[in-house]
């Protein structure tokens, strides 16, 4: 590989990190001097896509408080020809290093020209016969023709709102309009797949801990976004502070709030919650020490304890502990099987510990008076799986 081009993927692969796709998993693959740009991105009941993530440019116009790629940064700024990027990509694809691709871009010199050079890299990788995963990053202020026609080749679009609205935004990105190139690019997105112009999936990207947003903000904007658009996924990108940046002093987003928003999202996604039905502290956050499903559970004692043996899915999913696929496995079991013990719930994948202050087994409860706690590792596996 030329050295010029090994720089370029050096760095642009790295600066990609700042696009989420998902809560990422250690590296551990053989060719760890590519670990920049191959990401191991965690789908479905945790298994691994492995995706060639990269961007198209670091240069860019606008001077965003936060970003690693903002104008007025010192930086070494870089840009991959379309055929530089999309032969790169086939060279690991065919190595089968990766099976993906996530594309994004700084917006230089304006976002229509960027959008274009991402454009063609897609529409060679395609018209060189790969046919799998790709990614594209809608950037704000593009074109409706260009959103169309990325639509065409791609398995997925996202455009980053940010922040949950203008009054945050303009405290993260100034010169950003939330409404006309951030929600109107997204309001594109969502028409033409409401139209069947694009057959794929829309995400998009909050930022967290880089202005003055609460949990409360980011969750009545995620629960409207899933109400009214066509989104698939929500990610929430905790704010890393970045030398030379009007932030680099201000402290990081906790992980731990990373991990309750996803969780507090996948109930709002998945389970039946409401916006609502949340519990906030006084400054309007989720309870970091708990998550989101067992504080609601706490407020509710009166709807407790349930009868697993008859419960419905909905009621089965209320139960800290008890996930999607657990709920599934003991409608299926009890069928044939009445449920009597906590061994038989384990077995199903139930967290019983957190689950046994909250259920009765053919009306036999099993109290647990130790304070139900988990520890951040564990509430990151939980994550992953989606069984909270």
């Amino acid at each position: 590989m030329r050295e010029d081009i090994e720089d370029k993927l050096r760095i642009l692969g790295s600066l990609s990190v700042f696009d989420t796709t998902g809560i990422p998993r250690p590296l551990n693959l053989g060719y760890n001097r590519y670990k920049n740009f191959i990401y191991p991105a965690v789908g479905f009941k945790g298994k691994i896509c492995n995706l060639f993530k990269v961007l198209q440019t670091n240069r860019c116009q606008y001077n965003c408080y936060y970003c690693v790629n903002r104008c007025g940064r010192d930086t070494h700024r870089l840009s991959f020809k379309p055929h530089e990027l999309a032969q790169l990509f086939l060279h690991f694809y065919k190595k089968r290093w990766v099976e993906g691709l996530f594309l994004s871009s700084g917006i230089f010199p304006n976002p229509n020209t960027a959008q274009e050079s991402m454009f063609q890299t897609i529409k060679l990788v395609r018209e060189a016969g790969f046919k799998g995963y790709i990614h594209t990053v809608i950037l704000p202020g593009v074109d409706d023709r260009l959103i169309a026609e990325l639509g065409k080749l791609s398995d997925r679009l996202s455009l980053n709102l940010e922040a949950p609205n203008e009054q945050y935004l303009s405290l993260l990105s100034p010169e950003k309009s939330f409404h006309d190139e951030l929600m109107g690019g997204l309001k594109k997105i969502n028409y033409l797949y409401r139209k069947n112009l694009f057959k794929g999936s829309i995400s998009t990207q909050l930022v967290v801990g880089g202005g003055a947003e609460t949990d409360r903000d980011v969750l009545s904007l995620s629960q409207f976004l899933y109400d009214k658009f066509s989104i698939s996924r929500i990610y929430y990108s905790g704010f890393i502070p970045v030398r030379d940046t009007p932030f680099e002093n201000k402290l990081p987003c906790l992980p731990l709030r990373e991990v309750r928003l996803y969780q507090a999202d996948f109930l709002l996604r998945s389970y039946g919650f409401k916006y609502e039905e949340l519990i906030f502290d006084k400054e309007g956050n989720l309870f970091i020490d708990e998550d989101p499903k067992l504080v609601w559970a706490k407020h509710h004692l009166e709807l407790f304890p349930i009868e697993v043996n008859s419960a419905s899915m909905e009621e089965l999913l209320r139960v800290p502990g008890i996930g999607k696929i657990s709920a599934k496995r003991i409608v299926s079991c009890r069928k044939d099987n009445r449920l009597i013990r906590l061994e038989d719930l384990k077995k199903l994948g139930v967290v019983v510990n957190r689950a046994r202050n909250f259920i009765t087994l053919a009306g036999k409860m099993f109290p647990y008076k130790c304070k139900i706690y988990s520890s951040p590792r564990k509430e990151t596996q939980l994550l992953l799986w989606e069984e909270i």
